[in-house]
C-alpha cells in the first residue's frame, strides 16, 4: 500500500533521484558524509563508522504539481475554453514514501551495506484536463479541415517507478582511504490511462464532419480531374497540369478527413503498462583527512528495455506508436559521477558541499531532447547546538540542458531547492531527522511547430523523518 503511493524525482537527473533519505531534506549535501545515509551518498564513507549494525528508516510525504502553459491558435475554436492560451496542470500528492539503509561494520577494514528506495522515475500523477499533446492532435486536425469551432474530453493518469536495491562491500585501504564496490538492481514499472472523448467539429460528431468534409473533397477531386482530361484533350498542357494539381491537392485533403473520422469515430483510449530491469554497477572511495572529508561515486549506465503491455484502442496504437502493445521501449538511467567535500570548522559546526554530473547524452531512450548533460550543485552546514540537538539547512541547483523536445507525459525543468531540519539525539543508539524542501522551479518553453509553444514547470513541498539506529 505504501509504495502504491509513491512520488519520486524530487531532485536529480532525467530518470535519477538523488533524494532518498528524509535526511537529504534537512542537507541536501550529503556527498560526502560518515553517516548511515552515506550507503546510498558516500558507500565508501561506511567504513568510518563505529563498529556494529547500522540502520536507517525513512518516511517522506510530498504535494508536487505538474503544469503546462500551451499556445496555439486553434485553441480558440474550443466551445469550452476560447482562449488561445491553454493551462494544463497534474496533481500528485504521495502521504507514503518509505525507503531503508543498512550497514554493518565488521572491524577496521570489512563492512557491508544495502538499500531499498525509489531510485527513479516520474511517481504517480492525475491530469483531470488532458494534456497539450491530446488537445492539439485533435485541434490541429479540424483546424486543417476547416472547422470553425471544437470540443473534447480528455485526461491521463500516468505512473513511473523505479525501485533499487542495492548492496555493497566497503573496504579500508589504509587508515584513511576506503573503497566501496556494488550493485543495484532496478526494477522499473510506468503504466498511462487516459482517453481523448466527445470529439466535435462545429456542433456535430467529429467524425460525421470530417465524413462530410473528406465527401466533399473527393467530389471536387474528381471534378477537376474531368477538368484537367477536357484541357489536355483542347491541347492546354498549362490548363491540364494547373487542374491535376488542384485535383491532387483534393485528393490529399479527401484522405486526410477521412483518416480524421476514422481516428475520432470512437473514443481514444490509452491503457499501457510498462515493465523492465536493470543492473547498476557502484563504485566509491572516500579519503578521511580528519576535519576535512573527501568522496568520489561513480554510478553506471543503466540499460533498460521497457515492454509494453497495453489494451489500447486501435485509433490509439495509429497516432501513439510508443505505447503499442508489445513494444520495446529504452528508458536508460544515465552514469553518474558524485564528487564530495566535508569540512568541521569547529567541532559542533560542518559545512560541506558536492557536485553531480549526470551523463544523460549517453542514455538511450530519453524522450527529452538532451543538448546538454545535467549537473547538479548541493552546499549546506550543520550545527550541533547542543548534546541533543543539531540543526542544519542547505540547497541544491539542479541544471538541465535541454531542447526543442519534452514528454507532456514526464518531464522535468530545472531548480533550485532549499532545505532545513534538526536531527534530535535520543540517545546514542537513537538519532531522528525530520526536514522539509521546497523546490523552486524554472520555465522551459519549447515550440511544437509555427505558432504553437509549450512552456513547462513544477511545483514541489517535501517532508520526512527518519529514524537512524546503532544496535
Amino acid at each position: 500500500m505504501a509504495f502504491a503511493t509513491v512520488s519520486s524525482a524530487f531532485a536529480g537527473g532525467l530518470l535519477t533521484n538523488t533524494n532518498q533519505n528524509a535526511v537529504f531534506l534537512r542537507n541536501p549535501a550529503r556527498d560526502a558524509v560518515i553517516a548511515i545515509d552515506g550507503v546510498y551518498s558516500n558507500p565508501a564513507g561506511i567504513a568510518f563508522l563505529p563498529k556494529g549494525f547500522h540502520l536507517s528508516l525513512s518516511w517522506q510525504s510530498a504535494i508536487q504539481k505538474r503544469q503546462i502553459t500551451s499556445n496555439a491558435p486553434f485553441y480558440a475554436l474550443n466551445t469550452e475554453n476560447k482562449n488561445q492560451e491553454h493551462f494544463f496542470e497534474g496533481k500528485a500528492a504521495a502521504p507514503v514514501i518509505p525507503s531503508f539503509q543498512a550497514a554493518y561494520v565488521f572491524n577496521d577494514k570489512w563492512s557491508v551495506s544495502a538499500q531499498f528506495a525509489v531510485g527513479g522515475g516520474g511517481g504517480k500523477c492525475e491530469f483531470e484536463n488532458g494534456l497539450p499533446m491530446f488537445e492539439q492532435l485533435v485541434g490541429s486536425k479540424l483546424l486543417g479541415a476547416n472547422a470553425t469551432s471544437y470540443g473534447l474530453s480528455q485526461n491521463l493518469t500516468g505512473k513511473q517507478y523505479f525501485y533499487g536495491l542495492q548492496v555493497g562491500a566497503t573496504y579500508k585501504v589504509t587508515d584513511k582511504i576506503s573503497v566501496f564496490g556494488g550493485v543495484r538492481g532496478v526494477l522499473a514499472n510506468s503504466s498511462y490511462v487516459g482517453a481523448i472523448s466527445n470529439v466535435t467539429a462545429n456542433n456535430m460528431a467529429a467524425s460525421t464532419y470530417l465524413n462530410g468534409v473528406s465527401q466533399q473533397a473527393a467530389g471536387a477531386a474528381g471534378q477537376y480531374t474531368v477538368a484537367a482530361q477536357h484541357a489536355a484533350a483542347a491541347g492546354l498542357a498549362a490548363e491540364a497540369a494547373k487542374y491535376q494539381a488542384m485535383a491532387a491537392a483534393y485528393k490529399d485533403a479527401a484522405t486526410t478527413a477521412a483518416q480524421g473520422a476514422y481516428l475520432f469515430d470512437a473514443p481514444l483510449t490509452l491503457d499501457c503498462s510498462q515493465s523492465g530491469f536493470g543492473i547498476t554497477p557502484i563504485l566509491g572511495v572516500d579519503v578521511n583527512l580528519g576535519k576535512l572529508n573527501l568522496a568520489a561515486k561513480y554510478e553506471f549506465r543503466t540499460k533498460i528495455n521497457l515492454k509494453n503491455d497495453s489494451k489500447n484502442s486501435s485509433n490509439v496504437d495509429d497516432v501513439f506508436d510508443a505505447y503499442k502493445d508489445g513494444k520495446k521501449v529504452r528508458s536508460d538511467i544515465p552514469a553518474l559521477l558524485t564528487l564530495g567535500a566535508q569540512y568541521s570548522i569547529l567541532d559542533n559546526v560542518r559545512v560541506m558541499g558536492g557536485f553531480h554530473y549526470f551523463f544523460d547524452k549517453d542514455a538511450k531512450g530519453s524522450a527529452t531532447d538532451v543538448e546538454k548533460n545535467t549537473w547538479e550543485v548541493t552546499l549546506g552546514a550543520e550545527w550541533d547546538v547542543n548534546n541533543w540537538l543539531t540543526v542544519s539547512a542547505g540547497t541544491q541547483r539542479t541544471k538541465y540542458g535541454f531542447g526543442q523536445k519534452m514528454q507532456d507525459t514526464n518531464f522535468n525543468v530545472s531548480s533550485t531547492a532549499l532545505c532545513l531540519g534538526a536531527t534530535f539525539h535520543v540517545s546514542k543508539m537513537v538519532n531522528i531527522n525530520a526536514g522539509y524542501m521546497h523546490s523552486f522551479y524554472n520555465d522551459h518553453t519549447i515550440e511544437r511547430a509555427a505558432n504553437i509553444t509549450d512552456t513547462y514547470t513544477r511545483k514541489n513541498d517535501v517532508v520526512g523523518v527518519s529514524v537512524d539506529l546503532k544496535f
